[in-house]
């Protein structure tokens, strides 16, 4: 795994461990240290990738890869895989799916939720 790679996926370990956290005031401070490190490996990894896209090399040996979603996107899911998997692997492509939304009719929907609520419930 590529140190930039690592990086991400500390700062997506990070993040998920301080997630329940946040609303819990005592906590404030172990959370405020989590993000500070998070930042961290976070400014690594963009040194790391500014470096190596600045000689013109990609990361680690890896093959660019046509991709419909940002760079950035693509990176956190390279690095949130290889975290899960704790292996290498070759992220071959990333494509956004369309998630099929049906027709909605709004009045329709009002209407059903009058009739169900005048229904008696026994």
């Amino acid at each position: 795994m590529a140190p930039i790679e690592a990086n991400l996926g500390k700062v997506l370990v990070l993040i998920h461990r301080i997630l329940p956290r946040l609303d819990e005031i005592a906590r404030a401070a172990d959370v405020q240290i989590a993000l500070k490190q998070a930042t961290t490996c976070l400014e690594a990894a963009r040194l790391g990738h500014e470096q190596a896209m600045g000689t013109g090399r990609t990361v680690a040996g890896a093959q660019r890869v046509a991709t419909g979603v940002a760079p950035e996107i693509a990176a956190v899911i390279a690095a949130a895989v290889s975290v899960l998997f704790d292996r290498p692997f070759r992220l071959v492509s990333v494509q956004q799916v369309e998630t099929p939304v049906p027709y909605l009719n709004v009045w329709a929907l009002e209407g059903r939720t009058q009739i169900f609520q005048s229904h008696k419930i026994r």
